[in-house]
């Protein structure tokens, strides 16, 4: 139960971080989408870029949720049971506040020291 409580915290803190950058990223901003890597990535307009990512969290939550509840996962340790849904959006998290990162470095342009 607990596992469900952390993770739907962490994906209320996804929602917020679209929300946050709805209103912070330019209009042009072009949000990174990684599939692995930063080297490996597609750049996606500022509106898809912010549902896509709460929208891969929800997902991850859903199918995490219910594998981690369901008799499949009955004869696994507790301990990954509890902690697979929130470490698992944790790291999606980290992702997504990265690519907001990079979203609004890449439209701000090189810094001072760059120039």
């Amino acid at each position: 139960m607990a596992s469900l409580t952390v993770g739907g915290v962490l994906l209320l803190t996804m929602i917020a971080a679209s929300a946050r950058g709805a209103v912070r990223l330019a209009a042009d901003a072009r949000i990174p989408v990684h599939y692995g890597s930063v080297e490996h990535c597609l750049y996606v307009s500022k509106r898809v870029g912010l549902v896509i990512w709460p929208g891969a969290g929800a997902v991850l939550f859903g199918v995490l949720s219910a594998i981690a509840g369901s008799r499949l996962a009955a004869g696994w340790v507790p301990g990954v049971r509890d902690v697979l849904v929130p470490a698992v959006l944790c790291v999606t998290l980290g992702f997504q506040v990265g690519a907001l990162v990079m979203a609004a470095r890449s439209v701000a342009g090189p810094g001072p020291a760059a120039r």
